[in-house]
């Protein structure tokens, strides 16, 4: 958003000494020079490189986060925390935590790997509510993650007016980086075969199945769920991109069952070819192709005569 661009420009002048025009111009400097093939964000955390500012030391809001950066530093409120959760990766067992946290620019996935920080949720000291100062964690695909050498804890602050709902930024194709949450307006040009999969009915993780039925790494041996999801490409004009969308979105526009049915399956896949979509999704890099692709979490048609309506509005 141009607010989170606003806010990193203020950082960059206030520690440079720079006007903010100046460092305003050599952002748009830097992306004529890249054929605008970064984004203004991108090409600002480069402005400040350059210039020799970092954001070590420096307490950032949730909007100013970029991915890639380290010893982030930040204060936010607690609006949501999961089940800690153990497990078992290639013989190495361990638990790992995962909470909602907000301020006032946006809200931000949090996952806390070391076992003391893990013990702060499970002992109730950290809870939904309260305000928490957290230092020198890292961003990666939009998560904001702590190990040993971080550090968490209470802060005394009471902050108000929060942004609890899940923020979208809207963005081109061509403009959209990993780690970020966007929101695009965009055709579905390539509708591919669903998948199916089985999850755990008490935690919605992922279920394998065993000769002996399907298993949860938390819940032991269970009876599973159904889960689909469907990947299409998306293009805009400016490029193309994979986006997937899983059952309880997928759910809105389709039943499930249908999706295994050929002919009813030819009738959706027809129905979404060359229609136009607003979709709000997390931008990640798919290992196994190395690209970034979105995971859908919203999306709707464009309503063409709404659409007008509030443009007459202005």
């Amino acid at each position: 958003m141009q607010q989170s661009y606003d806010l990193l420009i203020e950082r960059i002048a206030k520690f440079s000494g720079l006007e903010k025009e100046e460092v305003d111009r050599r952002v748009e400097a830097k992306r004529a020079k890249l054929s605008g093939l970064i984004s203004k964000e991108g090409a600002a955390q480069i402005i400040a490189a350059e210039l020799g500012v970092n954001f070590d030391s420096v307490q950032l809001k949730i909007s100013e986060l970029l991915t890639g950066m380290k010893k982030v530093n930040l204060v936010a409120k607690v609006i949501n925390i999961f089940p800690v959760r153990e497990y078992d990766k290639n013989g190495k067992k361990g638990k790992v935590a995962n909470l909602i946290a907000a301020d006032e620019t946006g809200n931000i996935k949090i996952v806390l790997w070391d076992t003391n920080h893990i013990q702060l949720v499970e002992n109730g000291e950290i809870i939904n509510g309260v305000a928490i100062e957290i230092r020198n964690a890292s961003l990666r695909n939009g998560e904001l993650h702590l190990s040993g050498f971080s550090d968490i804890k209470k802060s005394n602050l009471i902050l108000e007016n929060v942004k609890t709902t899940r923020q979208a930024e809207r963005k081109k194709i061509e403009e959209i980086q990993e780690g970020k949450a966007v929101e695009i307006r965009a055709l579905i040009v390539g509708v591919y075969p669903p998948r199916f999969f089985f999850v755990c009915p008490e935690c919605g993780k992922k279920a394998v199945e065993t000769g002996e039925g399907h298993f949860c790494n938390e819940h032991g041996k269970v009876l599973p769920e159904e889960r689909a999801l469907i990947n299409f490409s998306l293009d805009d004009g400016t490029g193309t991109i994979r986006c997937v969308l899983f059952s309880e979105q997928l759910s809105k526009l389709v039943n499930q069952e249908d999706l295994k049915d050929i002919s009813k399956l030819a009738i959706f896949r027809e129905d979404l070819l060359g229609t136009e979509f607003l979709i709000k999704a997390n931008a990640k890099r798919n290992q196994m192709f190395n690209e970034v692709e979105l995971s859908a979490f919203d999306m709707e048609k464009i309503d063409v005569e709404k659409l007008i309506e509030e443009l007459e509005k202005g």
